[in-house]
C-alpha cells in the first residue's frame, strides 16, 4: 500500500470518473485503475464499483474513506514539519490571535516583515474571544494574544504578561445622520429602545448589560465580528454600534472610519486597555519580538487621544 494509491482512491471518490480522475493527477487512465486494482487486492475488499456511469464506491470503500484521509493527512504533516526544520526551506510561522475586529496594522506589518525575509515566513492569524486568547496563550498554542480588557476583568490573566498599547474608551458608533449623533452627550432617557450592534466579545457584552440596567431592554439587531457588516448595520438600519475607540481608526474597512463616535463614561465605565498578551513561560523569538514591536509601532502613529475621533467636535 502507498501514499499514492491512497491518493488516487481518495480523488476517485470524489470524481467518479476515472478519466477525470487520471486527468487531474497527470497519470494515464490504465495507470489510474491498476492502482485502484492493486489497492483492493492489498486490502482484500471491493473499494468502488465501476460502472459505464462512473466508479461509486461500495460499502466497503465507504467505510474506509476516512482511514484513507486520516493517512494522507499525517503525510502532509510530517512533510510541512520536515519542512520547518529543514535549514534552507524551513518556514518559520507565527501564530496572533485577536478579538472581533482586525486591525490594519496586523497585516501590513507581517507583510513588510516578510517581503525583507530571506526565509519563509507563515502568519497565522486566529480571532476569538478575549477568554479565548486568555486561554490559548496559558495553553501555549498561540504565541501573541492581542485583545482589550477592563479592569474588573483583569483577575482572569493571572501569570501572563500583558504589555499595554493604548488605554481607550468604549464608544457608540452611529450614522451621522442618526439623531444620537445631534447630541453632544448621550443620556440614558435617549438611548432607551435603540437598536444595537455587538461585537463579539464577553467583556463588552458585560458592559452591554450596564447600559440595559440604566436605558431598559435594548434590541439588538446584529451581532458580528465583521467591521463592515457592523457599518452596513449602522447605515441601513440606523443601528448603534458599541466599539472601541481604535476600531474607528484602525481598522481596514474605511467605510467604519465615517461614522460618528460618541464615548459613554457618564453612563458606565468605558475604559478599557488594549495590549499584547503573552506567556513568561513561552519566550519570543526573535521574528515574534519583531513583530510585536513594529505593529505596536504602527498603532501608537496615531492616539486617539492627541486627535478627535471620526465624527466629533
Amino acid at each position: 500500500m502507498t501514499f499514492e494509491q491512497l491518493l488516487y482512491a481518495s480523488e476517485l471518490a470524489n470524481h467518479h470518473s476515472l478519466q477525470k480522475t487520471a486527468a487531474l493527477l497527470h497519470i494515464s487512465k490504465s495507470g489510474l485503475s491498476q492502482a485502484i486494482s492493486q489497492l483492493e487486492g492489498e486490502l482484500g475488499v471491493t473499494l468502488f464499483d465501476r460502472t459505464p456511469q462512473g466508479s461509486v464506491l461500495t460499502p466497503a470503500g465507504q467505510a474506509l474513506l476516512p482511514g484513507m484521509h486520516r493517512l494522507l493527512d499525517q503525510q502532509l504533516a510530517l512533510a510541512h514539519h520536515a519542512a520547518a526544520l529543514g535549514p534552507q526551506k524551513g518556514v518559520e510561522r507565527l501564530t496572533m490571535a485577536y478579538p472581533n475586529t482586525l486591525l490594519k496594522p496586523f497585516w501590513t506589518v507581517f507583510e513588510r516583515l516578510r517581503a525583507a525575509s530571506d526565509h519563509p515566513l507563515e502568519l497565522r492569524l486566529q480571532q476569538l474571544p478575549a477568554p479565548e486568547i486568555i486561554s490559548r496563550v496559558r495553553q501555549q498554542e498561540v504565541t501573541l494574544g492581542f485583545l482589550a480588557i477592563n479592569d474588573s476583568n483583569r483577575a482572569a490573566l493571572g501569570d501572563l504578561a500583558l504589555t499595554p498599547v493604548h488605554q481607550g474608551h468604549l464608544t457608540l458608533m452611529m450614522a451621522p445622520d442618526h439623531p444620537l449623533a445631534k447630541l453632544d452627550q448621550i443620556t440614558a432617557p435617549a438611548l432607551a429602545g435603540q437598536p444595537f450592534v455587538l461585537f463579539n466579545d464577553p467583556y463588552n457584552d458585560q458592559v452591554f448589560a450596564h447600559l440595559q440596567y440604566l436605558c431598559g431592554p435594548l434590541p439588538v439587531v446584529v451581532k458580528t465580528d465583521d467591521a463592515w457588516a457592523a457599518y452596513q448595520a449602522a447605515v441601513s438600519m440606523q443601528a448603534v454600534i458599541l466599539g472601541r475607540d481604535w476600531q474607528a481608526i484602525h481598522a481596514p474597512a474605511r467605510a467604519i472610519r465615517q461614522l460618528v463616535a460618541r464615548r459613554i463614561g457618564n453612563l458606565v465605565d468605558d475604559r478599557f486597555t488594549l495590549g499584547w498578551l503573552t506567556n513568561p513561560a513561552r519566550p519570543l523569538s526573535p521574528l515574534a519580538r519583531q513583530y510585536q514591536k513594529q505593529v505596536t509601532a504602527a498603532l501608537r502613529k496615531r492616539q486617539p487621544g492627541d486627535s478627535q475621533l471620526p465624527g466629533q467636535d
